[in-house]
C-alpha cells in the first residue's frame, strides 16, 4: 500500500477532491457549530477505524443487502459493476467535488458559525493526503472569514501539513499511542512520523488539541496514557487533551463495503475517568463535560 499519493505533495495544482460526506451542525469537531467535510484516503489502517469508507482514495460501491430485491439488474451488467440499481441497494461512497461546490454548501450555515464561533472542519480519512484540494478550500474559507480546523493523525511528510498551516485556525491531532507495538500491530503506520510531526506543528505556532481514541486492551493502560500526557506537557501550543472512547457503531459500514470487521470495546466509564485524572496531573484535560481539575 502506498501511504500517500505523490501528487498531493508535489503534483499539479488541482481544485477537486474526493469527498465521502459533508455533515452539518457538528458540535464535537472543533469550537461552536461546524460543518465537517470528510475526504477519502488514509495513510493508516487502524484496526478499530469507524470510517472504513475513507481507506481508499477512490469512490467505492457500498452494498446494502437488506435493500436488495434480487432483480438481477446488477448481475446482468457486471456483478455490481454499475450503480444501476432499482432498489438503491448499491450506493457510491465518494464523489469528486471542486472547492467552490463544497464552499457553496458550507456557506449555507455561515450564520450559525458566526453566532456560535464555529466554522468548518476538514476530516477523513486523512485530509492532508488531498493537499491541493485542502489548500484551495481553506483559502476560500479564509476569504469568507470562516474559522478553519483540520483533523489529522500525522502519517505523512511534514511538508504536506506545513503548506496548510497558513490557512488553519486550529488542528485536532490524534495520537493513538506511544508504544511502538500499538503502531505495528493495530495502526499499521509510522509512529515516528506522527510524533515528530506533532512537535513540528507545535513549532509552527498553530493552536491544537490532541485526542486519543481509547481502546480496551490496546492503549488504555495507565503507563500508555501517562507517557502520552508527559510527552504533551512539553508542547507550547497545546490547548487541551481529550480521551475518546472507541465505539462499535461502524460495523454496518464494514458490512456494506463487504470488509472484515474487528470488534473492539471502549474502556469502562470508571477506567476512562481514571485515565483522565492521570493525564490531568500533567496537562489540561477536557471531556464532554468540561475541563478536569489537575495539578498542571
Amino acid at each position: 500500500m502506498q501511504p500517500w499519493p505523490k501528487q498531493c505533495s508535489d503534483g499539479p495544482f488541482t481544485l477537486t477532491g474526493i469527498v465521502f460526506d459533508i455533515q452539518r451542525f457538528c458540535v464535537h469537531d472543533g469550537p461552536g457549530i461546524r460543518t465537517t467535510v470528510f475526504l477519502k484516503g488514509c495513510s493508516a489502517r487502524c484496526a478499530w477505524c469507524h470510517n472504513p469508507e475513507s481507506f481508499s482514495m477512490r469512490p467505492q460501491v457500498q452494498y446494502y443487502a437488506d435493500r436488495c430485491i434480487n432483480c438481477g439488474t446488477c448481475t446482468r451488467i457486471g456483478n455490481r459493476g454499475s450503480l444501476e440499481c432499482h432498489s438503491n441497494a448499491l450506493v457510491m461512497s465518494g464523489k469528486e467535488m471542486d472547492a467552490d461546490e463544497v464552499l457553496r454548501q458550507v456557506l449555507d450555515d455561515k450564520p450559525y458559525y458566526r453566532e456560535s464561533s464555529g466554522g468548518v472542519t476538514l476530516s477523513g480519512g486523512e485530509p492532508v493526503l488531498q493537499g491541493d484540494f485542502c489548500e484551495t478550500l481553506l483559502k476560500r474559507l479564509r476569504d469568507e472569514g470562516i474559522h478553519t480546523n483540520l483533523q489529522t493523525a500525522g502519517f505523512y511528510p511534514f511538508a504536506m501539513l506545513d503548506r496548510l498551516v497558513p490557512f488553519l485556525d486550529m488542528v485536532m491531532y490524534d495520537i493513538k499511542g506511544i508504544n511502538a507495538a500499538i503502531y505495528s500491530d493495530y495502526i499499521h503506520a509510522d509512529r515516528s512520523l506522527a510524533l515528530d510531526n506533532l512537535k513540528r506543528l507545535d513549532a509552527a505556532g498553530v493552536p491544537f488539541i490532541v485526542r486519543t481514541p481509547c481502546v480496551s486492551g490496546v492503549n488504555d493502560s495507565e503507563d500508555e496514557i501517562g507517557a502520552i500526557a508527559q510527552m504533551l506537557a512539553g508542547l507550547q501550543n497545546l490547548q487541551y487533551y481529550m480521551l475518546i472512547p472507541c465505539h462499535s457503531l461502524a460495523k454496518i459500514k464494514y458490512d456494506i463495503l463487504e470488509q472484515e470487521y474487528h470488534h473492539f470495546r471502549a474502556p469502562e466509564k470508571e477506567r476512562m475517568e481514571t485515565l483522565e485524572r492521570l493525564a490531568a496531573r500533567h496537562i489540561r484535560v477536557r471531556n464532554n463535560y468540561g475541563e478536569l481539575p489537575g495539578s498542571h
